[in-house]
Parts: C-alpha cells; structure tokens; sequence
C-alpha cells in the first residue's frame, strides 16, 4: 500500500514539519520521553490523505551514540489525541481501525519510520496551524546531546499526490530540533540518609544546649 501526502495546490507550497518540547525537558538517562511532531502548510492550505516520515536520532559532538533512542515499540498515543492542533487522521487513521502499528523502529532505535493513511481514503486539508504527527516515545540511555530530524536513508520520508494524475511530489522542510539528555540525579542509599539524619539530630541539640547556656 502506498501512503502518501496529497496536494492539489501549487506544487511550490511547502509542507513544515516541526518538533515541540520534551517532556520532560531536558530528558534525563535511564527515564523515559515524550517528543511531539506536527506537520503543517506552510502558506496554501494542502490536501493530505497519507504520509510516510522517517526520523533519525544522531548524537552531536563526543556524545554517545545510542544514548538516546526510539522507545520500541512505540505507544502510537497520537491517534487517541483530538482537537484542532490533534492527531492529523483523528477518528480516520487506517492505523486505528485496521488496527496496525503506525510504525516501526530500528537501526538499534536510532531510526523511528511512521505511517499512515485515512481509513476511507477522503483526504484532509491542513493549514498554517499545525496538526500532531507523531507522538514519539524515548528513552534517555546515556547523558549527551542529540539531534533528531527527517531522514532520507534507507527508507525517504516522502510526500506525494496519489490521487493527481502527475503524480507529483510535494516539498516539505524540517529543521531539526537538539535534545539534551542529563546523568540521572545519584539516590542516597539509605545508611547514608541515616548517617545525615543522625547528624541533623546532633546538631540540633547542640544548638539548643547553646541558647539554654547563654539565657542561664
């Protein structure tokens, strides 16, 4: 089956996909993420009845690679969010109903490959406002710093018009977005909370034999 972005305008508008905040932000190692992408018309409105985007995490400078990745598998939470600014095929997803995974991880969970299509194949039309994509789930491994963004490799994100009889692409622009990942904050074992705690006692019956010394 091919899935497919739709466009009926000019083949010169473009389609934006971007990326919110992490939650939590930053992300920390060893806990789990959540990262929002939405797309959207970036000036004429476009028609969209499918779509294929593959995302890719790279670590950035002497980060680790691997020390984030795609959580597998992913949750596809995306499809049960509604709204205006919620999931692109809300209450149509070919996903939804079939019911089939809206993607698959891999690339040791470097690579993240989601699609989707409109159950009765009747398009919807996107504007300026931006709609849910994705709902993608991470895991932070290591601390670092990592980028993620539309790739072209192995498998091309790719937006097309099925329906029109040229069969032309469709441009989409994606700017990628960094993604701090922190060491996770070390626990105090529990001799060593004790040790503090009897140490606090100490020395608050210090200070109070003190001030009955000074008043006598």
């Amino acid at each position: 089956m091919a899935l497919v972005l739709t466009n009926f305008s000019s083949a010169s508008a473009d389609l934006m996909l971007t990326f919110g905040t992490s939650t939590p932000n930053p992300l920390v190692a060893g806990q789990a993420g959540i990262l929002d992408v939405f797309i959207a018309a970036s000036a004429d409105s476009q028609i969209l009845d499918g779509f294929q985007v593959q995302l890719e995490l790279t670590a950035i400078g002497a980060s680790p690679a691997g020390g984030l990745v795609f959580s597998d598998p992913q949750s596809d939470s995306q499809l049960t969010v509604g709204g205006p600014s919620g999931y692109v095929f809300f209450g149509n997803s070919l996903s939804e109903m079939t019911p089939a995974p809206v993607g698959s991880v891999s690339g040791g969970g470097s690579l993240y490959e989601g699609y989707d299509a409109t159950f009765d194949f009747v398009p919807v039309t996107l504007t300026t406002t931006p709609r849910l994509l994705y709902r993608l789930n991470l895991t932070g491994v290591t601390a670092g710093k990592y980028s993620i963004d539309a790739n072209t490799f192995p498998d091309p994100s790719f937006f097309t018009d099925q329906l029109h009889p040229t069969n032309t692409g469709v441009a989409f622009t994606s700017t990628p977005i960094m993604l701090t990942v922190n060491a996770a904050t070390a626990v105090p074992e529990a001799s060593s909370l004790l040790t503090l705690g009897l140490a606090g006692s100490a020395m608050a019956l210090l200070r109070a034999r003190r001030r009955r010394g000074s008043r006598a």
